[in-house]
């Protein structure tokens, strides 16, 4: 993998992501950039974030996260 496109998250780690963002048990991971006007409800929620092994991707613009709590992640750090 090429360096500017660095592993974030394991494969395991997005499916668990994608659980998480999904479950409506906590407001989901959005795009701080959401309310331009350019963002739609993709099923999560306006400009809700996509879990990828890069990170957290917007699917309207180019911002990008790197991090989930790591209850998210299946990790024991909260």
């Amino acid at each position: 993998m090429a360096d500017d496109q660095k592993t974030v998250f394991s494969a395991d780690e997005v499916e668990r992501l994608d659980r998480h963002q999904k479950a409506g048990r906590f407001h989901p991971f959005t795009c701080p950039n959401r309310g331009d006007g350019n963002h739609r409800d993709n099923g999560i929620d306006l400009g809700g974030l996509i879990p990828t092994t890069r990170g957290w991707i917007c699917q309207y613009c180019d911002y990008t996260q790197n991090w989930a709590h790591g209850f998210m992640k299946g990790n024991s750090d909260a």
